[in-house]
């Protein structure tokens, strides 16, 4: 039957404009399109993927749900020259083209995600419960999204129409080191009306409390010790609410809501201290809140314009509470000075209108306002009123000019605006789509980005017995410039297509901010001269009838190293990479296997020694492999998926030609993973 309305409506579809946008295929409530070929993110309306002048990498719900990937983090894994950095009590962070943290902006339906620990946004954070699809651009993109989008955009589109009047979808998963997912969602039609709303847990415990306090000495190579937990990961118990409210006017016109919550406890189990006497802990809860709230109106104005505009909160939260916990008299108690909480919420108003004309000539002009404000005792900034609690103002204004023939799109784009803080500069790009074979399509682009200190960078005092970093007021903005050149050749017939992709990326990052050591075990913000990134990437993806499918892809970067020019050390150091993946489904049966695999080639790791000299050593490489065999029964109202991810049970990184040394803070490794684990997944659809 699916088949059968997407024919009919193809049928139906008049090409009004030139460039193909959504609103052909009748996006509508009560009809069941697949509009993940369609992208949205820096459009001008939303487009056909084959037709959009960036390169957008879309993974599609369907394939989330098929590899069992339960957070952004692990589906942001397994994508080729995405980093994806993980931290026991930060979360995981990314790196796209080898740049990260405070380059990359996270957004769900177009609004950006607060909360950056250490630059970055936990990803482990983000649900994939009601997500549609994801759309990913790497390079530059502060010309049409702002400062934190010098790096590359990561766009969640999310879930906001069905053909049914009523569904309800349940998501089970276990895992066995620990796992536990759910969530239910109930979601109803009622005639212009769309409306859903889901909740999920996930509780993530490792090992009993008794046995995450226990530690144990490693012995380094100079033969002295140093004590390290015998279960790294931390337990964590995240909850969450998600709720959205549709109305569409008509056909043209509509207006949702979004609104959000997220709830996780972490903690910290200390060792028992003083175990024969009176023994005793100090144990850390880091409490993370989010509330998400998103209004979008969508309007198309005769076929000639298209109006987008969304406002959005968000507020952040993060509680520090440590407890003494004694044991011989079974009692909890606050330590003094223990105690933190850190607010962070942010005000954003955007608004663009698109031309949307069937000639070769279009336009988009837009309007953003982005407030963010900070508030607790850790930010310290002796030029606000109180001096815990500051805040940026950001107001800027685009215009944008596309030419487009059947094979050829130029566009070019330009912002300007004004910071609060800083002088904001113009912010041009420039992007070029050819298709000179109708199977041959080059997309190549030029970008400026720009990057002002954030709160947490300026203000942000992090000072307890492990920490010592503080925000620097000083610093100065990041000026970068991005090009990229794609080319991807298409081959299709009735039995099988393949397609093969080349990219080349360059960037290069001026007043770059790091987090550097000013004196020992001491560290504070500040500016580099500059920092550079450059390599390639190769692909290839076929598909035989439908029941195979094949992708493979290699991707080399070199990374500009800090000490080249101090210590007379290699400028560059790689990154190689590799990622595989083979798709066996048997239709008949409604069976799917999939075998996923990701390797990271050694890399070059510079370390101080004990005399303070900089020397040249590795991180070892290391392979991930992931399985899943997934089937549907009973008319695809239930989904069984098992399997197993990190096969090979990989949990550390070793660190080659580097000594294990105390004064360095060299254990011989570097923590990856918490190994193999496998799972059973269950879903329910009716």
């Amino acid at each position: 039957m699916r088949s059968i309305y997407i024919l009919i409506i193809s049928l139906l579809i008049h090409p009004v404009f030139g460039q193909q946008t959504a609103k052909e295929v009748v996006d509508s409530i009560y009809t069941s399109i697949d509009l993940n070929n369609f992208v949205v993110t820096a459009q001008y309306a939303p487009t056909s993927l084959k037709n959009a002048v960036y390169s957008i990498e879309v993974i599609k719900a369907e394939d989330i749900k098929k590899e069992a990937q339960t957070n952004l983090a692990e589906v942001l894994a397994n994508q080729l020259n995405l980093r994806v950095n993980a931290d026991p009590i930060l979360g995981s962070g990314l790196r796209i083209q080898g740049i990260g943290g405070e380059n990359i902006q996270v957004m769900i339906d177009g609004v950006p995600v607060i909360g950056r620990l250490n630059g970055n946004i936990d990803l482990s954070q983000i649900n994939m419960t009601n997500v549609e699809r994801i759309e990913i651009i790497d390079g530059a993109m502060s010309a049409q999204y702002g400062s934190n989008a010098s790096g590359g955009v990561i766009n969640i589109i999310t879930r906001k129409s069905q053909i049914e009047k009523f569904k309800f979808q349940s998501q089970n998963q276990i895992e066995s080191i620990g796992i536990t997912n759910s969530a239910a969602t109930f979601s109803t039609r009622l005639g212009k009306f769309y409306a859903s709303l889901g909740i999920y847990r996930n509780h993530f415990q490792f090992a009993p409390v008794d046995s995450l306090r226990l530690t144990e000495e490693v012995i380094l190579d100079d033969g002295s010790t140093v004590e390290v937990k015998k279960t790294p990961w931390n337990p964590k118990l995240q909850k969450g609410i998600e709720s959205t409210l549709r109305y569409k006017f008509s056909d043209s016109i509509d207006v949702h809501y979004q609104f959000r919550i997220f709830d996780e406890d972490l903690t910290l189990y200390d060792k028992v201290n003083r175990p024969v006497f009176k023994p005793y802990s100090f144990d850390e809860t880091y409490n993370t809140s989010r509330q998400d709230h998103n209004l979008q109106f969508k309007a198309y104005f005769s076929d000639k314009f298209y109006l987008n505009t969304n406002t959005g909160y968000n507020q952040f939260v993060r509680t520090k509470t440590t407890e003494r916990i004694d044991f011989e008299n079974d009692s909890t108690s606050l330590v003094p000075g223990g105690q933190d909480t850190t607010t962070f919420s942010s005000v954003l108003q955007r608004t663009s209108l698109s031309s949307i004309f069937s000639g070769a000539w279009n336009g988009q002009i837009g309007f953003e306002y982005l407030h963010e404000q900070g508030s607790g005792k850790r930010i310290v900034d002796s030029t606000s009123n109180p001096i815990n609690s500051t805040h940026i103002d950001n107001i800027a204004g685009w215009i944008s000019l596309r030419y487009h023939q059947p094979r050829l799109t130029l566009q070019g784009n330009l912002r300007m605006g004004y910071n609060s803080i800083y002088n904001y500069p113009l912010i041009p790009s420039f992007h070029v789509q050819w298709t000179p074979l109708e199977k041959l399509k080059i997309q190549a682009s030029y970008a400026n980005g720009f990057r002002s200190p954030s709160l947490k960078e300026l203000y942000f005092n992090f000072i307890d017995i492990n920490h010592f970093i503080i925000g620097n007021n000083g610093l100065i903005p990041e000026n970068s410039k991005n090009a990229t050149i794609d080319i991807t050749f298409n081959n299709s017939s009735k039995t099988n297509s393949l397609e093969l992709g080349a990219k080349l990326f360059y960037n290069y990052i001026t007043d770059k901010i790091v987090l550097a050591e000013f004196e020992s075990a001491k560290y504070q913000y500040q500016n580099l001269d500059r920092y550079e990134t450059h390599g390639f990437n190769l692909t290839a993806n076929w598909t035989y009838k439908d029941w195979l499918r094949i992708k493979s892809g290699f991707g080399y970067t070199n990374l500009y190293n800090f000490w080249s020019e101090e210590y007379n050390t290699p400028r560059f150091t790689a990154m190689p990479e590799m990622q595989n993946q083979i798709s066996l489904s048997w239709n008949k049966l409604d069976m799917q296997l999939i075998l996923s695999h990701r390797f990271w080639g050694q890399q070059i790791r510079f370390y101080q020694d004990a005399d303070n000299n900089v020397e040249q050593g590795f991180i070892g490489s290391y392979n991930l492999v992931n399985a899943t065999l997934s089937k549907f029964f009973w008319e695809k109202r239930i989904f069984l998926a098992l399997g197993s991810k990190n096969i090979f049970g990989v949990q550390t990184i070793p660190f080659v030609g580097v000594p294990d040394n105390a004064h360095g803070g060299n254990t011989g490794s570097q923590l990856l993973s918490w190994g193999r684990t496998f799972f059973v997944k269950l879903d329910l659809n009716f």
